[in-house]
């Protein structure tokens, strides 16, 4: 009888320190139907990423999408990124989200998922977010010569440079938008509310 309690308390003590393992890591978890959130420290993803792809139960094999979105007014972080994964057996999806800072840099997952590549080169184009080792960090949305990222908050909707036709040259050109200053500056009051 003693032979069979000592493995046991093995696998405890194991399930144990994984859990505080996975405390540590996780900021906090949620489930909905066929749906399990996880929001991941930043310190720790691509180790929880490694797990749940070695994992035999779990066994993550795709990512279906990978998306950021921008905060401005938030002082902790200012980017949220989010991993869609699914586990096909069962049509599980995994959330994984990240919270970062704009000078954070991100380990890329392409190495273990081949579908991330493209992925994580379309975020680092639109929001700026740099993974380091990717192999083929480069832009694929926008052209070459494209100043900034276009889905962060502050990047305004009209851009830095016009690209226009010219009739007399016959040739494309492309110049610095000139504003004029009436339209620069907006005062965001609420036309409801003036007489309060």
């Amino acid at each position: 009888m003693n032979d069979l309690e000592e493995p046991w308390i093995d696998i405890k003590s194991y399930l144990l320190l994984f859990g505080i393992l996975l405390n540590n890591m996780l900021s906090f978890s949620l489930i909905k139907r066929k749906n399990l959130l996880l929001s991941l420290n930043a310190e720790y993803y691509f180790f929880l990423f490694f797990v749940f792809l070695s994992n035999f139960f779990l066994k993550i094999m795709s990512i279906i999408d990978l998306t950021a979105t921008h905060y401005v007014d938030n002082t902790d972080n200012d980017f949220e990124l989010l991993y869609v994964n699914i586990f096909h057996k069962l049509n599980f999806r995994f959330f994984f989200k990240i919270f970062l800072k704009k000078e954070d840099l991100v380990v890329s997952i392409s190495e273990l998922f081949k579908s991330t590549a493209w992925l994580e080169r379309e975020v680092w184009d639109l929001f700026g977010l740099k993974f380091i080792y990717h192999e083929d960090l480069r832009r694929i949305l926008t052209d070459y010569g494209f100043l900034g990222h276009p889905l962060q908050k502050q990047f305004p909707l009209i851009g830095f440079i016009e690209i226009r036709y010219d009739d007399s040259i016959l040739n494309i050109l492309k110049e610095a938008v000139e504003m004029s200053q009436m339209y620069r500056f907006f005062r965001f009051i609420n036309p409801w509310f003036i007489w309060k």
